[in-house]
């Protein structure tokens, strides 16, 4: 029986995977494959495949069945609008330490999603405080006496896609324009039930486009911010999104065209790479560095592993293998995928490039930090928009909040972490 045709079939194509030189033997190919097989097929469709990998990961950072205590404030009460918050720039979103701070364990603990971190990643705490009714921006470490309200992940980085490159007016964004002027943020996360209740992914979203958060990044960065953009985290099986009803701070300018295709994620992938390792398949052919190392991680070890089938097809249980393989991550590019809405704000400004045009721009105080919180506050409490209406009658409060944790809701089955 002929081989089948290999899908890398251009010499350029051929000298990318030339530095697979090693190939695994029938064995442990039909082993690697069955691990990738195994770990996407036992998901029915991409929120699944989500919620099945949070709880892995909460299990590996030993958070699903422990008794961790959060130690920040376990409750507050809001009465009225007598309140305010404090927006504490924390720093650096460092990956891999040995310990994490109490603030990342309750983000976890919080948002549906995994949250990565990267390059010139900065992490934003958002408080509710008593002590002023207004909104400051705080360089530290949140205390632990304060109740967090959510939390903003802001970094320089950037996906091609065509609404984004639609809206710029480019063919291409290249890593020195996205560096320098565009600003995403990588997490919006609001503590729940604050996030349901008083819609504070609306709070947080605003807050991540004020002009304080963009100065503050481009003083310790030196950079020029001209574009804020984020995406949502659902958008093919979720009707709506927390930056709905933004338009006077954030604009819609579309979909993704193409879909985004899960990936395979810690443990399983490092334990993957490890074994391959063993094996005498170097580490490094699925370590990389810079800009969208996990996506590329990801894509080598998907691409290698195929090689090895169709080198060892000769083998017919290989070649029934390779099929399913193919069907799989088939699957995986077309129906195991969640496609983005994205949303853009040019701070206030009619024209994105101004900024580029003149470095100093006349600030939209629109955009301040105190003026973002007071049109919330205005939005839910005195106009109760936003679908709050029927939510928020008189009787409902005071309001008391507490941290609803994501380790006991995904124990209940029919619990939809598509929040």
């Amino acid at each position: 029986m002929p081989q089948r045709q290999s899908r890398w079939s251009s010499s350029k194509d051929w000298n990318q995977f030339a530095r697979f030189r090693a190939v695994l033997d029938p064995a442990d190919t039909i082993y690697a494959a069955n691990q990738l097989i195994g770990y996407f097929r036992g998901a029915t469709d991409g929120p699944h495949l989500m919620r099945l990998q949070k709880e892995e990961d909460l299990k590996r950072k030993g958070l699903w069945d422990s008794d961790y205590q959060i130690p920040f404030l376990s409750s507050a009460e809001i009465t009225n609008q007598d309140f305010g918050i404090n927006v504490y720039a924390v720093g650096s979103a460092v990956e891999g330490r040995k310990k994490q701070p109490h603030y990342l364990n309750l983000l976890d603990l919080s948002s549906s999603h995994i949250n990565a971190g990267g390059w010139q990643c900065c992490d934003f705490v958002v408080t509710l405080t008593k002590d002023h009714f207004s909104a400051h921006l705080i360089e530290r470490d949140p205390p632990l006496t304060e109740f967090i309200l959510g939390f903003i992940r802001l970094d320089s980085g950037t996906l091609n896609n065509s609404p984004l490159q639609k809206f710029l007016g480019v063919n291409k964004i290249t890593g020195d324009f996205a560096n320098q002027h565009l600003l995403n943020a990588k997490v919006i996360v609001p503590t729940q039930p604050f996030g349901q209740v008083l819609r504070g992914g609306k709070l947080l979203s605003l807050l991540a486009t004020s002009n304080e958060l963009r100065l503050w990044f481009n003083q310790r960065y030196s950079r020029n911010i001209a574009v804020f953009y984020t995406m949502s985290l659902y958008g093919s099986t979720k009707s709506s999104s927390q930056y709905d009803q933004l338009n006077r701070y954030l604009n819609y300018i579309g979909d993704t065209d193409a879909s985004f295709p899960l990936r395979i994620k810690d443990p399983h992938k490092q334990n993957l790479i490890r074994w391959m390792d063993s094996r005498g398949i170097s580490r490094f052919q699925f370590t990389f560095n810079g800009s969208s190392k996990a996506d590329r991680s990801h894509a080598a070890l998907v691409d290698y592993v195929r090689w090895c089938l169709w080198k060892n097809q000769s083998d017919r249980n290989i070649r029934n293998l390779l099929d399913i393989y193919d069907e799989e991550i088939r699957m995986l590019k077309s129906e195991k995928t969640e496609k983005k809405r994205c949303y853009v704000s040019t701070y206030g400004h009619e024209e994105w490039d101004e900024i580029l045009v003149n470095p100093k721009p006349p600030v939209n105080s629109e955009f301040d930090l105190e003026q973002i919180f007071f049109y919330w506050k205005k939005k839910v409490f005195k106009d109760k928009s936003w679908g709050l209406r029927s939510s928020l009658r008189s009787s409902t409060l005071p309001l008391k909040l507490n941290y609803d944790l994501l380790s006991q809701q995904l124990k209940v089955r029919d619990f939809n972490q598509v929040r």
